[in-house]
């Protein structure tokens, strides 16, 4: 989680974002009901799915019977 400095009495200037790791030592609870600080809200954007939700079912391409083979026998002399 990150926080915006909103104070001039911190060590980074108003308007520096700042990472839990920065304020490590520091009662976060209390910096922000001080008001010096001001946690980020994570715009998260929704996630559209690659595909629909069904699977279509593709018929293969002239399919292969067991009893032939793929490739043509070789003629001999």
């Amino acid at each position: 989680m990150s926080w915006t400095v909103t104070s001039e009495r911190l060590g980074w200037p108003s308007g520096t974002q700042v990472g839990a790791d920065e304020l490590a030592g520091c009662n976060i609870d209390a910096l922000v009901q001080g008001g010096h600080l001001v946690p980020v809200q994570n715009k998260r954007t929704p996630q559209v799915p690659d595909s629909p939700p069904y699977k279509s079912k593709k018929k293969p391409v002239d399919p292969v019977a067991e009893d032939e083979s793929a490739e043509e026998p070789e003629e001999q002399e």
